[in-house]
This record gives C-alpha cells, sequence and structure tokens, in this order.
C-alpha cells in the first residue's frame, strides 16, 4: 500500500510542478490545469510549443521528477527509471485530466 501511495504523490508533485511552470509562462488568468492537460493528452511533446522551451519543462520540470522518484524510491537503474518513466509520465497526465479543477483551485488559491 505506501508503495502505491508513495507513487501517487510524484504524480500529484510531477502535476503541480508543470502547472506551477505553465503559470509562470503563461497567463496566469486562463484555467492552466485545464490548458496543459489538453495540451499534452495527446502527445506531451505539445508542451515544447505550447511553453516555447525545447523541451524544458516537460523534461526538467516533469518527466525528471518521476524517474528521479523511480532510480531512489525503487532503485531503478537510468535505463529502467527511462522506460518506467515514460509511463508514469502518462499517469500523471491522465490523473491531471481527472483533477484540473483540484489543481487549478491548487494553483489560485
Amino acid at each position: 500500500m505506501a508503495k502505491k501511495n508513495m507513487r501517487q504523490e510524484i504524480i500529484i508533485d510531477m502535476d503541480e510542478f508543470i502547472v506551477t511552470y505553465a503559470a509562470i509562462l503563461l497567463d496566469p488568468n486562463q484555467n492552466l490545469s485545464e490548458l496543459v492537460y489538453n495540451t499534452a493528452k495527446e502527445d506531451i511533446t505539445k508542451w515544447d510549443d505550447l511553453f516555447h522551451d525545447q523541451g524544458f519543462g516537460r523534461k526538467n520540470k516533469f518527466i525528471n521528477i518521476g524517474r528521479g522518484y523511480l532510480r531512489d524510491a525503487q532503485n531503478l537503474d537510468a535505463e529502467e527509471a527511462e522506460k518506467q518513466g515514460d509511463q508514469l509520465a502518462q499517469e500523471a497526465i491522465d490523473y491531471l485530466g481527472k483533477h484540473t479543477d483540484f489543481f487549478e483551485k491548487w494553483r489560485t488559491d
């Protein structure tokens, strides 16, 4: 049970980091949680165009957070963490999509 809770916590962290990053670069008066989700739900690399950052946000503010968790918490080597990190990133995007209201309230409170 603890591993599942830890995985959910890192997913929430990933989503919080990317929504916060969006608020720095984009109009904070928009529903950024929804915008970030809608942009990435089909293809995460579309964030690169949204943020105009050559992938910095996608890699450093989202994917690397998950990979770091996988390496540290599950003692995975870098190659395996990269493979599983892609799955974790998709889970985080899906979670964001189901909880955009929560993340938007969190961001604006």
